[in-house]
Parts: structure tokens; C-alpha cells; sequence
């Protein structure tokens, strides 16, 4: 009788062909995985901006003019979390490859078509600019009116 010694296991065509489908999904979940952590990023900037408009807005609505900078940082009605509420606020619009993709501009408005800084007490709105990686544009959020941003 002739013994037969069967040995199980897979072959290395076998083995390589499962590493290069791991290696493609792997792929795929990279490239998907940026693409939602970066809209992921964009829409907490546009809420971060909205939270800036409508703290600045309730602002206005108790004291009669539209708050600076700094009177929207420290004013507590509307909650502003993380970088809306620190140093990232300023007068300075983001820009396409500065180091200020991660910063709201806010800058008040006037009506018309005037040019150069819109001073506070003239202002009838205010305007916050974010920075959205997916289309690599500064966007805008604005309460109150005017045409005239600066």
C-alpha cells in the first residue's frame, strides 16, 4: 500500500493574490478617507464661521452696534468651541497656501459701494471669511446687511 502524505495549505500564487487585493482596498480606503476627513474639516469651519455671525449678531441685538474682535471672543450668549473662539479670529481673510487656511476673517459691512475700512460705528452687518480646502476658496458668512465688506 502506497501512503500518501497530503500536505494543506495555500499555494504562493494563492497568498500573493489575496496581499495585492488587501493592497488595493487599502488604497481605496486612503483616498476615500482624505476625502471625507477634508469636508469633515470645511464643515466645522463653516459652523465655527456661523457660530462667529451669530454670536456677533446677538451682540448687536443687545447693545446696539455690531462687537469688534475682541467683544465677539469674549461674548458668552453663543457658545464658540475650539479655533472660533481662540486667537484664529481675526481681521485677516484666510488664503489659498498661507498659513492662515485655518483662520476666520471678520471684517464689518456698511451699504453702498464705498472703499476702505468700514469703522464700527458706521457698520450695518459684519462679514466672516473661512477658508474651504475642498474647493480651495475663501467663503463667506455675513449678518446684518451691506454690500461693502472691508
Amino acid at each position: 500500500m502506497i501512503s500518501q502524505n497530503k500536505q494543506k495549505g495555500f499555494t504562493i500564487v494563492e497568498l500573493l493574490i489575496v496581499i495585492v487585493v488587501i493592497g488595493i482596498l487599502a488604497a481605496i480606503s486612503i483616498v476615500a478617507y482624505n476625502g471625507v476627513t477634508q469636508k469633515a474639516r470645511d464643515d466645522q469651519r463653516l459652523a465655527d464661521a456661523r457660530n462667529i455671525v451669530n454670536a456677533a449678531a446677538s451682540y448687536q441685538a443687545e447693545n446696539g452696534s455690531w462687537p469688534t474682535v475682541g467683544q465677539v471672543q469674549g461674548y458668552n450668549t453663543v457658545k464658540l468651541t475650539g479655533n472660533a473662539a481662540g486667537t484664529l479670529l481675526s481681521a485677516t481673510a484666510p488664503t489659498q497656501g498661507g498659513t492662515n487656511e485655518d483662520r476666520y476673517g471678520y471684517v464689518f459691512c456698511e451699504a453702498g459701494s464705498g472703499s476702505g475700512t468700514v469703522a464700527a460705528d458706521a457698520a450695518t452687518g459684519i462679514q466672516v471669511t473661512y477658508w474651504k480646502s475642498a474647493d480651495n476658496t475663501a467663503q463667506t458668512v455675513k449678518a446684518g446687511s451691506g454690500d461693502h465688506c472691508e
